[in-house]
């Protein structure tokens, strides 16, 4: 190769082995994507590979670049790129200022529906008019490039900002809160005029000197009342997207904006986003299936009312988050000025609300361990206290035994959903809590039929265990509703066995713990089941 010593080897070389690639693979979108980020490069490559029909088809390197002008503005360095176009500093030299100029690349590199989606970010960006929104100043077509002009704001992207601060890339809470609050109202502007986002994250808000931030990048923006696409409704950036935006659900709403402003939030108190980590799979099952976890559990110096207000816009229900993006910012406002906001920080009654949000036909896959464990815990428990029977043992053995063991499980099922109850899955909340009422239940009976007595036979515990299977039945029973619709009929044959305790009274302890652990066993066994093969 003759011309091989005119190659840069940083820069032009590797172009140049990146095209020798493309064409075993057929694949040019990344030659495409790196001679935008890298211009200075495109004419030595291009040179290189001399003659070659299908680069030339690929790349058409762009007439349009540093050192020339569009529409009479004089580009100098490339301050950023993206799939669609390539932004430049500019100089306009009839207002004697610096600019921002956005420009696609060309007609052949980008399809019909990218060009058109440019078309529509000039015209929509064109029609806003907000403090809090990177605004136009012009736009046209230079020889068939699309560009528009655009003020240059020289504080750099706030994810550019977070990466300056260091390895905690965390803002002081109060400044988070008035950050979030004016890119809030940009976002309530672009709403009231009909348009989502759909792609808010760092990287998309400017800053200028003073460190207002301003949103740009409406690139995959849509108006409120389109219908998307199957192709079109998963469009935005995994970390930062709703739910229902990462279902491609083709009727998005302003919500999923409120959500992704949750996000920026989150991601501004503790440096890293909501559901950070793991590959893109893995961060969009997080996304669609996991609570957000709480902001104190990462920074614990974070205001209560600050993470609640988080935690609302971070809510997997669209209706649960708030109804715009203007009552978050009232709500971040109430914060600042030292005001109960409207989102409080979760207590007992949000758990109970959040009871409403399970899906009946989701398996628990998160704590069958527990369940398993509980099992057998019941199991021995009842064969002990069947032995104590059989021995006619004194009455108070049976609390020696059952008090210590009961107060145990309260204790830990209280300390897993008081600690995880936001991080647990929807369909084991109502779970938790129901097995916290049983074994609340089961003290106080054992108060009424066991006397704490050494002269009362054990034998006085028999009568418990026909109404406690009949309480742990109708638990299982309304288990079915919210849980899994197996816990109808599970629940039916427990108050139906219930009677028939009584029967045999002198083995009822056997069959109570043998029915209540082969339940829990088996509940166990298809969460685990469940849980695998997701």
């Amino acid at each position: 190769m003759s011309d091989d010593s005119t190659l840069d080897r940083t820069g032009t070389h590797a172009g140049a082995a990146l095209v020798d690639r493309a064409k075993d693979s057929g694949g040019w979108k990344a030659v495409v994507d790196w001679i935008a980020e890298h211009p200075q490069h495109a004419e030595g490559v291009a040179r290189f590979h001399g003659g070659d029909n299908r680069l030339t088809a690929a790349l058409s390197v762009p007439s349009v670049r540093s050192g020339h002008s569009i529409g009479g503005i004089e580009l100098k360095d490339v301050l950023g790129s993206g799939a669609m176009g390539v932004v430049y500093r500019g100089y306009d030299p009839v207002l004697r200022r610096e600019v921002a100029v956005k420009i696609v690349r060309t007609e052949q590199a980008l399809s019909p529906l990218e060009l058109a989606r440019f078309e529509l970010e000039r015209e929509w960006v064109a029609s806003l008019g907000h403090a809090n929104i990177v605004p136009v100043l012009s736009s046209g077509d230079a020889d068939g490039v699309p560009y528009m002009v655009m003020p240059l704001l020289t504080g750099g992207s706030l994810a550019a900002w977070l990466k300056s601060l260091g390895p905690d890339r965390q803002l002081d809470p109060q400044m988070a809160a008035r950050m979030v609050r004016e890119i809030a109202l940009g976002v309530h502007h672009a709403h009231d005029r009909g348009l989502i986002h759909r792609d808010l994250k760092p990287a998309n808000i400017l800053l200028d000197g003073d460190r207002k931030p301003m949103i740009a990048d409406f690139g995959i923006a849509r108006r409120i009342d389109a219908t998307l696409t199957e192709t079109a409704a998963f469009a935005g950036t995994v970390p930062y997207m709703a739910p229902e935006q990462a279902r491609a659900e083709k009727d998005l709403t302003k919500a999923v904006d409120i959500h992704a402003l949750g996000a920026i939030l989150f991601e501004l108190l503790t440096g890293r986003t909501p559901f950070a980590g793991g590959d893109i799979a893995e961060i969009l099952h997080r996304v669609m299936d996991e609570e957000a976890p709480l902001v104190r559990t990462c920074r614990r110096d974070v205001p209560a009312d600050l993470e609640a207000i988080c935690l609302m816009c971070l809510e997997k229900n669209p209706g649960q988050r708030y109804p715009s993006a203007l009552t978050l910012a009232e709500d971040l406002d109430r914060f600042l000025m030292g005001e109960a906001p409207v989102a409080r920080p979760p207590g007992f009654w949000d758990w109970l609300r959040q009871l409403s949000r399970t899906k009946p036909d989701k398996l628990a896959n998160e704590s069958w361990p527990v369940t398993a464990w509980l099992g057998l815990l019941i199991l021995l428990t009842n064969i002990a206290v069947y032995a104590m029977v059989k021995a006619n043992s004194p009455a108070i053995w049976i609390w020696a035994s059952n008090l210590p063991m009961g107060l145990t499980e309260y204790a830990v099922l209280w300390w897993y959903m008081l600690r995880r109850f936001r991080s647990v899955a929807a369909v084991d909340r109502h779970s938790l809590i129901m097995a916290v009422g049983a074994i609340g239940v089961f003290i106080p009976m054992m108060a009424i039929y066991v006397p704490l007595s050494i002269s009362e036979s054990a034998r006085s515990v028999l009568p418990l265990f026909p109404p406690m299977l009949a309480i742990i039945g109708l638990c299982f029973f309304i288990l079915g509703s919210t849980n899994w619709s197996r816990f109808f009929p599970i629940g039916i044959v427990l108050m139906a066995a219930a009677p028939l305790l009584t029967l045999r009274p002198e083995i009822a302890p056997l069959l109570y713990g043998g029915l209540i652990a082969g339940v829990l066993w088996y509940w166990s066994y298809v969460s685990r089941d469940s849980s695998i093969s997701r």
